[in-house]
């Protein structure tokens, strides 16, 4: 990979909803990188219209970030067909729903849906990432990968939690990915959020490969009587999905 692309884009991923503003010097200590460096790189960026400054010596993401941004979303080659099916799901069921692919050993969400009245998964938004293993959605875009794919993602360290009940170890992870592809969808229980769970399910391309994932969150007391319906419901839009992916 190109040193300089991959720093660029290192700096790109510090920008969050949570962290929307950045000074050099943040950064040089985020990333463990000379401050000449950083600021040359910013400054650049800033010049591109990937940055800009606010004029306190702070930086958000620029108008072609967001143009770009936009431009993935306009053109993906799922967005489109999804949205009518995570429409219905969420028009039947009321719950939130969401597509997201992964990226390493994150699962990153494309698009998401929510109802007009119940609980807002903040967690989930659009442009979001989360630790893959700690999500339903994450678990299924895991299960697919041979054992090679999987330790090439994780090594061998502990996994990190995102709550009391997130998988931590690499042989967990596996026994449960084993249930995933058995089952067919998988089930986050308080693993990513407390008090609410997930239910998702593979979309597969005209390949056979599983790119992304259509999952719905619901709150955990509502597993017991609702989690098989969700689970049936999310599995047959999923595998309609697959049927016309591209």
């Amino acid at each position: 990979m190109i040193d300089g692309l991959e720093r660029a884009v290192r700096i790109l991923d510090l920008f969050s909803s949570d962290a929307p503003e950045w000074t050099v010097s943040d950064v040089c200590r985020a990333l463990d990188l000379p401050k000449t460096t950083v600021w040359d790189y910013m400054q650049s960026m800033a010049a591109l219209g990937l940055l800009r400054r606010t004029g306190r010596g702070r930086y958000r993401l620029g108008w072609r970030s967001f143009q770009l941004g936009l431009r993935a979303r306009m053109t993906s080659e799922i967005s489109g067909p999804a949205w009518s099916e995570m429409r219905d799901l969420v028009d039947t069921h009321h719950e939130t729903v969401q597509l997201a692919a992964r990226y390493r050993g994150e699962v990153v969400y494309l698009e998401k849906i929510a109802p007009h009245t119940g609980v807002r998964v903040n967690a989930t938004r659009v442009g979001e990432r989360l630790p893959a293993h700690c999500t339903a959605a994450g678990k299924v875009l895991l299960a697919y990968l041979s054992p090679r794919e999987l330790r090439t993602v994780y090594g061998e360290g502990e996994l990190r939690s995102l709550t009391a009940r997130s998988i931590t170890t690499l042989s967990t992870l596996e026994t449960e990915l084993s249930s995933v592809r058995e089952r067919g969808y998988a089930l986050d229980v308080e693993e990513a959020v407390e008090g609410m769970c997930c239910v998702a399910a593979p979309i597969s391309n005209r390949h056979g490969d599983v790119s992304w994932a259509l999952s719905m969150s619901f709150l955990e007391y509502r597993l017991p009587t609702h989690g098989d319906a969700y689970a049936r419901a999310v599995l047959e839009a999923a595998r309609r999905l697959s049927e016309h992916a591209p």
